[in-house]
């Protein structure tokens, strides 16, 4: 409407001052059919301002100059074309606005110079100066138009952003309530529902009351059953549990495992010093569970940073009382708890671990065994703690199926738990059969 309106109003204007100008310009060209079509192209040329800015500002400056050329009387018809030029530069087409305007002063500046008089070239002057001052508040307003763009592309990139980030917290913590779920609860339930197996079969063999193995009986089904009420919620809470793991989703923590070492088959580095230097806890070598030659009782004494540990038989264990998280020095009461018969090989010389690696070791054990007892139908496995400068390695054997048992959550969060802190998870079958997980950690 306000085109319309326009159009209409610069129609009227460009007539009447067209008609009005011969009344003091006698000497010019009198108005034609040709002179009112091109008074009518330069009053609606800015018709299309607003959707094609250039086309307005071809047909006005077109129109403009053919009536300047040809010799009609000078009246308002060029103000159409200083309108068009405003539009095309103000909507941020500056090297058309630019043409445009150079065209609209070089049609009478050739005049001019053909001319030779002093009245035109002042005259071709002050028209060089109204298009300036048309230029440049249309440059001010394109300014202006950029920058509130920009202000509202920033605006809402950052509400985009803000959202994603939210929705990223959300998913990261998702992520963290899964691992937690099936790290710690899940490996429990496990070791309940096997513990429950063994104690009703030594009830039964005992000749033990009905009611005991019954019991056992309930306790073992209702551990399995919160295994697959658990397995459904961590379903929920990872978007793609069924998706083997994606070395591309984690750069740099999961990888094919290394060529095993002929001279060493346990794999990881070993130190010449402390070669000889291992804690073993292994289910089954005593009548009640513990293993034989060694207290293993919790408050077993800790090693100190530096100091060897040394055992035949028993199981070093050490623990610091008040460590609200479990650590690598709580793996020799995981082993000893772990249902089935497990060897702790520690190397190198023990020192503290940053709190983040320490919590790490300690959930790679966990859950490979877990794995190795509820999907490999292993007899033994095999936990080689290795202290490194710069770095602990972590490595569970077990002499299962290997690569070819199920899969779960487990090898994605231990994956993801390793490349949180900066390490290196590997997994596949190891040199002599079974599988293997090694991780590798800076500390």
């Amino acid at each position: 409407m306000r085109t319309i309106a326009l159009v209409c109003g610069l129609t009227a204007a460009v007539f009447f001052s067209t008609i009005m100008a011969y009344g003091n310009q006698p000497e010019a060209r009198p108005l034609d059919l040709l002179g009112y079509a091109l008074l009518v192209a330069a009053s609606i040329g800015p018709a299309w301002r607003q959707t094609r800015p250039e086309v307005a500002l071809a047909v006005s400056a077109g129109a403009a100059a053919g009536l300047f050329t040809l010799g009609y009387a000078l009246a308002l018809w060029p103000v159409p074309a200083l309108i068009a030029l405003f539009s095309v530069i103000a909507d941020g087409r500056r090297m058309s606005g630019y043409a445009g305007s150079a065209f609209l002063v070089a049609v009478p500046g050739v005049a001019a110079v053909m001319g030779g008089e002093l009245s035109v070239t002042i005259a071709v002057g002050v028209w060089a100066s109204f298009v300036l001052l048309v230029v440049q508040p249309a440059e001010v307003s394109r300014a202006r138009r950029d920058y509130t763009a920009e202000v509202e592309r920033r605006a809402a990139e950052a509400e985009r952003t803000r959202e994603e980030e939210a929705l990223r917290r959300a998913q990261e913590e998702r992520l963290r309530v899964a691992r937690e779920l099936h790290d710690v609860t899940s490996h429990t339930v496990s070791v309940i529902a096997l513990h429950a197996a063994v104690a009703a079969e030594a009830v039964e063999r005992a000749g033990g009351p009905a009611e005991a193995a019954a019991a056992l009986q309930v306790i073992r089904s209702s551990s399995q059953q919160a295994m697959g009420e658990m397995k459904a919620i961590l379903g929920v809470l990872r978007p793609c549990p069924a998706e083997p793991l994606d070395p591309a989703r984690l750069p740099g923590a999961l990888t094919a495992p290394p060529a095993p070492d002929p001279g060493n088959p346990a794999g990881g580095s070993r130190d010449a010093g402390d070669s000889g230097e291992r804690a073993r806890g292994s289910r089954g070598s005593g009548g009640d569970g513990r293993p034989a030659g060694g207290s293993g009782e919790p408050g077993a004494p800790q090693a100190a940073p530096g100091e060897r540990v040394r055992s035949v038989s028993g199981v070093a264990e050490a623990r610091s009382p008040r460590q609200p998280l479990p650590g690598s020095a709580q793996l020799p009461r995981l082993v000893r708890t772990a249902g089935l018969p497990v060897t702790l090989d520690i190397e190198g010389e023990r020192r503290p671990l940053p709190p983040a690696a320490d919590l790490t070791v300690y959930r790679v054990v966990q859950e490979a065994l877990t794995n190795t007892m509820r999907h490999a139908n292993a007899t033994s496995a095999t936990v080689t703690l290795t202290y490194e400068r710069g770095g602990v390695t972590v490595q569970v054997d077990d002499d299962g199926g290997g690569s070819r048992a199920p899969r779960g959550h487990g090898l994605t969060g231990m994956a993801e738990r390793v490349a949180v802190v900066g390490g290196r998870l590997t997994t596949g079958d190891g040199p002599t059969g079974g599988f293997r997980v090694t991780a590798r950690l800076p500390a």
